[in-house]
């Protein structure tokens, strides 16, 4: 009863000015300062979300029924209770022990519908555990709200075996005073159990689907094969670059359409925009939300033969030429990207540069421009010279429907536009049909291995002298670069400003204010989501409330995305 009391007014102290005290344990200190940070409540109870957003019928709330009927069999009339939440830590049902428990839990809102995130309530064993990602103790006074001095909670997440995701958590909870080590084996055991349930229960599709895709993939020669439903998305190595940018329920939601139609069958661009034709194969003919199988039976477009790759470098390299050093880089994607700029030159039509901020969209539009020849190749008549217009985005329709009419002229100058967007389809249909090409420049995040090229052309830009040191070029490539080039830029020139010699180091460089580059290796549809997240925390000034309501998830759906792509 001390130990709960010290820790009680270590938690006063807390909230009052934010002193941080040796008797705390580190894990709940740091559930503390996220609460904090988050704005959640240290007095009252959790908010009720309403009946109809509660999933009476989720895979995760059918999976741990069975387990937590066995352990509440087992515990018989001790003082115990048990809740299942879904992924944003909302309680999906709850079991008690007697009518003790469940006056205590109506007490504490600890009901269906109740959101226990720690942004909502603070640290609990029912929001915790889903930041932490992994079985978390909170006893007593350790709670952030008051609410729930009186118990002790263990929580453990449940993870679909199949996908590595967690699905939800269990929650323990009994009053104050009980052995918290024998709570953790119960509960970890349990949610082991209601994992493996994952596998058998609703998200059997998830297995019948992952066992179309193996069977699929192994049968015949290497082909693209890619798996998908609701849920869940799986492709070969073949089948990955070709499945765009497009967020994974956009591609579901295209493939229920085809498994709807007679010919069952969908066209898709892969991430260099050309078109491809898939065949959509339902996993249960009689149960289309099990899933689809992808077959990229048509190849991706042939080769090009040696000519064709010949003029293709030489139109590249003749367009970096045009703009001395200002497009630096010797990754694959930019190389296309120059490629189908070039292309685009070459065919004398109106070209659209897209991309986020900062990725050098004006650059080389300009380049583009210098480039540019007014002979006529396609039987149009074009006045000589070429115009560049920047942000487009930010134009009025009425603004836009003018520029129309001026390029459906016969004697339009080519026209080379900018305009800023993730993707493509962040930008309006009418905006995109006005232009004969439009071309997407793609992230620093997606092209890492030009940040030294970069740094070097740009350090020499503004001072000629001076030369990058390894150790600094080693930071530039390990740092998160969300700002693009331009941020990489902006960082070079104060670093040379502030460098006290010819030679700029690592120390010369400002700090960095974005977390250090994911080591691991994402997937293309994981690195623009990770793009289209750090764009929009620059966008809002870090203040991740906001971030979580511009992107339209919660925040603890965020905090989850933050970590998984290693950017908080």
């Amino acid at each position: 009863m001390v130990g709960q009391l010290k820790i009680a007014r270590a938690r006063d102290l807390f909230l009052q000015d934010g002193t941080e005290s040796p008797l705390v344990r580190p894990a709940t200190l740091r559930a503390w300062k996220r609460s904090r940070a988050a704005g959640a409540a240290h007095l009252g109870a959790p908010s009720l979300a309403s009946f109809e957003e509660i999933e009476r019928d989720s895979a995760v709330l059918r999976a741990a029924e069975p387990v937590v009927s066995a352990i509440m069999r087992r515990l018989g009339t001790a003082d115990y209770a048990v809740m299942v939440t879904d992924r944003d830590a909302r309680v999906l049902r709850r079991w008690m022990s007697g009518p003790t428990m469940e006056a205590l839990m109506d007490e504490m809102c600890v009901v269906p519908g109740a959101l226990f995130g720690e942004s909502d309530i603070g640290s609990t064993g029912l929001g915790t555990v889903l930041e932490d990602r992994s079985t978390t103790v909170v006893d007593g006074t350790e709670h952030y709200n008051t609410r729930f001095d009186r118990v002790v909670a263990v929580g453990t997440p449940i993870v679909h075996p199949g996908t590595g995701c967690i699905e939800g958590a269990l929650d323990l909870v009994c009053p104050t005073g009980a052995s918290p080590e024998i709570m953790v084996a119960l509960i970890e055991r349990a949610a082991q159990d209601a994992g493996e349930q994952l596998l058998t229960g609703y998200a059997a599709h998830d297995r019948a689907l992952l066992d179309a895709f193996l069977r699929s993939e192994r049968r015949g020669p290497r082909r693209p094969v890619a798996a998908v439903n609701a849920r869940m998305i799986m492709a070969n190595h073949l089948a990955e670059p070709l499945l765009g940018s497009d967020p994974a329920w956009v591609l579901w939601e295209r493939v229920q359409t085809a498994l709807s139609s007679p010919r069952s069958s969908l066209r898709l661009s892969d991430a260099h925009g050309e078109g491809l034709d898939v065949d959509v194969r339902p996993v249960d003919p009689s149960d289309h939300t099990a899933g689809a199988l992808l077959q990229l039976s048509a190849a991706p477009p042939t080769a090009p033969s040696p000519r064709a790759r010949a003029r293709d470098r030489d139109a590249a390299t003749a367009l970096a030429a045009a703009a001395g050093k200002d497009l630096p880089g010797r990754s694959e994607s930019w190389r296309t990207t120059l490629v189908l700029a070039s292309r685009a030159l070459l065919a004398h039509g109106h070209v659209l540069l897209h991309g986020p901020v900062g990725t050098g969209k004006s650059a080389l539009a300009e380049a583009l421009c210098s480039a540019a020849s007014p002979a006529d190749t396609d039987g149009r008549s074009r006045a000589a010279g070429s115009r560049v217009i920047d942000d487009l985005h930010t134009w009025s329709p009425a603004r836009l429907a003018d520029l129309r009419r001026k390029l459906n002229a016969d004697c339009a100058p080519q026209v080379i536009a900018t305009a800023t967007s993730h993707h493509a389809h962040g930008l309006p249909d009418e905006l995109l049909a006005m232009f004969d090409h439009v071309i997407e420049l793609p992230a620093l995040s997606r092209r890492p291995e030009d940040i030294a090229d970069i740094a070097a052309a740009e350090t020499a830009k503004v001072a000629p002298q001076t030369v990058l040191a390894p150790d600094a070029v080693s930071d530039l490539v390990r740092r998160s670069w969300p700002g693009n080039v331009a941020q990489l830029t902006r960082t070079l020139r104060a670093a040379v400003e502030r460098a006290p010699g010819n030679r700029l180091r690592a120390t010369d460089l400002p700090p960095a204010t974005e977390v250090p580059r994911s080591r691991r290796r994402l997937t293309y549809l994981q690195s623009t989501e990770r793009e289209a997240i750090a764009a929009v925390l620059v966008s809002v000034h870090g203040n991740r409330s906001k971030a979580a309501e511009v992107l339209g998830v919660s925040r603890a759906t965020l905090y989850r995305k933050l970590e998984a792509l290693s950017l908080g």
